[in-house]
Parts: C-alpha cells; structure tokens; sequence
C-alpha cells in the first residue's frame, strides 16, 4: 500500500512573517542542516565552527527550543551566505523569538503536549484525522464544546472564568486553522460510536450534527464514519487512539502524524533519506512515522462509511436528536 495515497501537488505555504514561531524553528533548523551537509560536515564539525556546544547545534537543527541570534549570525558568517539568504535566516530567526498565538493568553489550557500540534496544523495544506470518541475539536459546536469541558472540571471551577478560557481557545484554533482563505484540504474520520455518545442535551447534540452536515457539503472537508464492527483496521485504530496526519506541501516541512494517548501525545516526522547513503535502513523512530500512517491508510481504506453514506448517517442522527 503506498504510503501517499493522495500525493500533494500544492506547494507549500510561504515561509515569510506570518509562519507560526514552531514552524519558523523548523524551518530554520532545516536551512541549518542543509548547508552543514552541502559542506560534508558533521554536526560536532559544525558546532566548534560556529562556536556553540553539540548540544546546541542539535536542538537548532532539530528545531527545539529558541536560538540566540548570536548562533544564526555564526551559521551565516561561516558559510557566508549572501544577502538575500542571510534576510531569510533573520527573518526565520526574528519569528521564533514571537510567541505562539495560543501562548500568554491560553497558557493555562493548553498542555505542553499540544503545543506542537497547534503551532504547526494551520501551516498545513492537507489534513486527515481520526477520532475515537469526541467531535474532533476543529469542527466542535460551541455549546459541544462547552459541556466537554465542563465535564473535565471540578464542579467548583463551572462558575470560573476557566470554561470560558477554554471555549475561546477551540474556537480562535478553529478559525486559525479552518477560517483561512486557503484552507487546508481535510478528511476527519470519526468512530462512529461519537453519533451515540451523549454530549450535553439533546439540542446540543442536534446542534453538533447539524454542523456537521452542513460543513460537509464544503469542498475542502470530508466526513467519514469508522464502522465499530469493521475487523482489523476498526480495532486497531480503537486500540490506537486518536491520530492526525499533517502534510505541508513541495517544498515544506516534512509530513507528520500525531498520536494522542491519556494527557500525553507523540509526534513522528517522516524521514528523509540521506542522500550519501538512500540504502541506509530507517531507525525505528523513523519506521514510526511509516506505522502510524499505514494505519491512517488502512482505517480510510477498510474501516469507513463511504462520504455520502456518512452524510447519510449524520442525517438519521439529526432526526434521532429532533
């Protein structure tokens, strides 16, 4: 089975001032290594060139943490890079100092493990998810929203300003990532025990449905049902747990899934090869990225209602809530 069935044509969004500080960080990392590996070196080779520890030439080319300026200013001096790929550097540089837009204001309610996720989905031009339980948060209702987030509170905390923090959050994501004027391609397949599993009232669920019939009627989004009773790729991906695949375009980022378990979540990239040495296996991280996918593939494949059955489905559940 091929590992991109839907082969992305789209180049990807420009990396100019309005990339996101976690896609920026990558990004430079990634122009980072490129050069090092133009010039055959190696990255304890790089790091006593540009005078910084190996610790810190990994996490700036693997895009964590943020860099000093005084590294990037030592990566374009010693490569000696022109103007216009040292304003590039600076300009990638000058993005991961600004905060993500869910940091200051959403600190509270958002866990670390998301930060990634939500740094880089609206940077994405093709986006394929599956979820085991809920909605998936980019197409929840508010009022949906706002029961599940109540029902993870302490009862004290209904009346505090947390519920509403939350809810804000959900929505400024939906219209980040859905709300653009390019918006990217989605499927969202869910388990098709979310049409049964009570939220809130009734009104809230027909609410919730409605919304879901109507957005996908749209030509960016495709809604897919998993069939509970469907052998193998149906109870592997329950075992699994929600997944999201995230494709970036020609010339972008590199292709990534996530993996959410219970408050904590994995990120694999997909990898690329060396070009030195193409035959050289995949380590396991890398072969992760492969699993996870093929697993995306095979729920897609095996796993689902068709988009108009679907449809077909949400319809029966608005009648079932009306």
């Amino acid at each position: 089975m091929s590992a991109d069935p839907n082969p992305i044509i789209r180049l990807a969004r420009p990396a100019g001032p309005d990339c996101t500080q976690t896609a920026a960080k990558i990004i430079l990392g990634s122009a980072v290594r490129k050069l090092r590996e133009r010039e055959n070196l190696t990255l304890t080779q790089l790091a006593k060139r540009i005078h910084v520890s190996l610790a810190t030439a990994h996490r700036l080319e693997d895009g964590k943490g943020k860099p000093a300026r005084l590294t990037v200013e030592s990566v374009i001096s010693h490569f000696q890079l022109g103007e216009q790929a040292r304003d590039e550097l600076l300009m990638l540089f000058a993005r991961t100092q600004e905060p993500e837009w869910f940091q200051h204001r959403y600190d509270d309610c958002t866990p670390d493990y998301l930060h990634r996720l939500l740094g880089l989905e609206s940077m994405a031009i093709q986006i394929t998810t599956y979820d085991v339980r809920l909605v998936p948060g980019l197409l929840q209702t508010h009022s949906y929203t706002d029961h599940i987030v109540r029902t993870g509170l302490h009862l004290s905390e209904w009346d505090d300003d947390e519920v509403e923090l939350r809810s804000r959050q959900r929505e400024e994501r939906r219209v980040r990532v859905l709300g653009q004027q390019d918006p990217p391609r989605c499927i969202f397949m869910m388990d098709d025990s979310v049409l049964r599993r009570k939220v809130g009232d009734k009104a809230t669920m027909r609410e919730q449905f409605t919304h879901l019939r109507e957005v996908a009627d749209l030509p960016h989004i495709t809604i897919r049902f998993v069939f509970s009773s469907r052998m193998i790729a149906g109870n592997a991906a329950a075992m699994a747990g929600s997944m999201a695949q995230l494709q970036f375009g020609r010339g972008g980022l590199a292709d990534l899934v996530y993996a959410e378990g219970y408050e904590r979540a994995d990120y694999f990239s997909k990898p690329s090869r060396d070009p030195r040495d193409p035959q050289k296996p995949l380590t396991r991280r890398q072969s992760d990225y492969e699993r996870h996918l093929q697993l995306l593939l095979r729920i897609q494949g095996e796993g689902c209602a068709s988009p108009v059955k679907s449809k077909q489905m949400l319809e029966r559940t608005i009648r079932r809530y009306s």
